[in-house]
């Protein structure tokens, strides 16, 4: 996808919201327990659960995209915008419009060092 196609979906995400069709997207990471650094000799602190929101827009995949191996019968891309968002990772748990579903895969739309658009390959939804 190029920065063009990634504008078009940036924008189709935008209608999507001003028309109420677009999709509550959360990604809730836990906090990492602190522990003992036997490099440093200290106790280091953990991390803090954090929660990103977004509006994103569902899309299925076409019948001859479904390979059965790598996309699946009901597989669902979610388009992201990354301002505000983090980059999901594959084996986290996207809820999107209240059902929780795992991510498979991340394309990341970048030109240049920053990420504009996530396209999220979920199952479960």
């Amino acid at each position: 996808m190029s920065a063009r196609d990634a504008q078009r979906a940036l924008a189709m995400i935008e209608r999507a919201r001003a028309k109420g069709r677009a999709s509550d997207v959360v990604l809730s990471r836990p906090g990492t327990p602190g522990g003992y650094n036997p490099d440093t000799g200290r106790v280091e602190p953990g991390s803090d659960p954090a929660t990103y929101a977004a509006s994103g827009v569902k899309d299925g995949y076409k019948q001859a995209d479904i390979d059965g191996t790598l996309v699946q019968q009901g597989d669902q891309r979610i388009y992201i915008p990354a301002q505000g968002f983090t980059r999901p990772e594959s084996g986290e748990t996207l809820t999107v419009d209240g059902a929780q579903c795992n991510v498979v895969g991340v394309s990341v739309i970048a030109p240049g060092a920053t990420d504009i658009l996530y396209i999220a390959q979920v199952r479960g939804l």
